[in-house]
C-alpha cells in the first residue's frame, strides 16, 4: 500500500504531466481550421513562416461543398521548389518537416466544373513535450500522454473527415433534388405537348373525315 506521501509525490506528478500536456497541446493547436471559398477557375494561397529545423508542420484539408468536390493542391518551399503537387483531390494531409527556413506557400487552385468550392484547411505545428527535466521514472508517464495526444488527433481527423463526407452526401442530395425538380418540370412540359399534338391531331382526322362524308 502507497503511504500519503507517495500519494501526494504520485498526484504533483500526474498534475505536471497534464499542465504540460495543455501547454502542449495549446501549443500544436494554436492554428485553428479555416475555411476558404474558392471561386472557379481561381487560385487562392496561404503562407506560413518556419524558423526552426525542429519544427514539423502538420497541413491537412478537405473540400466541403461544391461540384465534383475535386481540386489542385501545391505546397511551395522557401527557396521556390516544389514539394507536393495534387491534382483531383478531395481530401489529404500530410506532415511537413523542415526543407529550410522561411515562408511555406500551399495554393489551392479550382480548375474543375464551375461551382463554387468550400475548403477547410488547418495547419498545426507539432511540438513535443519537453522531457529535459523529468526522471527516468516519469518517461513512461511522458510517453503515455504523447500516446493520448497522438490517438486524440486521429480522433479528430477521422471525426473531421466524416463530416467532411457529411457535408459533401448533404450537397449531393440538394443537387440531385434541384435536378429530380428541374426534370420533372420537363416531363410535365413534354407531356403537355404531347397531349396537345395528340389533341390536334385527332381533331383533324375526325375534320377531314366529316368533309369527306359532305
Amino acid at each position: 500500500m502507497l503511504n500519503f506521501n507517495q500519494l501526494v509525490s504520485l498526484f504533483a506528478l500526474f498534475t505536471w504531466h497534464i499542465v504540460e500536456f495543455a501547454s502542449a497541446s495549446s501549443s500544436s493547436s494554436s492554428y485553428s481550421p479555416m475555411v476558404l471559398s474558392l471561386p472557379a477557375f481561381t487560385t487562392e494561397c496561404l503562407y506560413h513562416d518556419i524558423l526552426n529545423d525542429e519544427d514539423t508542420l502538420v497541413v491537412s484539408y478537405q473540400v466541403m461543398t461544391g461540384g465534383n468536390f475535386e481540386i489542385d493542391f501545391e505546397i511551395t518551399a522557401p527557396d521556390g521548389s516544389q514539394l507536393v503537387l495534387e491534382k483531383q483531390k478531395k481530401y489529404s494531409d500530410f506532415v511537413l518537416k523542415s526543407f529550410g527556413l522561411g515562408q511555406y506557400t500551399f495554393c489551392f487552385t479550382n480548375s474543375y466544373g464551375t461551382a463554387l468550392k468550400k475548403i477547410e484547411f488547418t495547419l498545426e505545428m507539432e511540438k513535443k513535450l519537453d522531457n529535459s527535466n523529468v526522471n527516468a521514472e516519469d518517461i513512461v508517464a511522458s510517453n503515455a500522454i504523447e500516446e493520448i495526444e497522438r490517438n486524440l488527433n486521429k480522433i479528430t481527423k477521422t471525426l473531421n473527415y466524416l463530416r467532411a463526407r457529411e457535408w459533401r452526401n448533404m450537397s449531393t442530395v440538394e443537387s440531385t433534388g434541384s435536378r429530380l425538380v428541374w426534370l420533372s418540370l420537363l416531363v410535365m412540359g413534354v407531356m403537355v405537348g404531347i397531349s396537345a399534338v395528340q389533341a390536334f391531331v385527332i381533331q383533324f382526322f375526325f375534320k377531314s373525315r366529316q368533309r369527306n362524308f359532305v
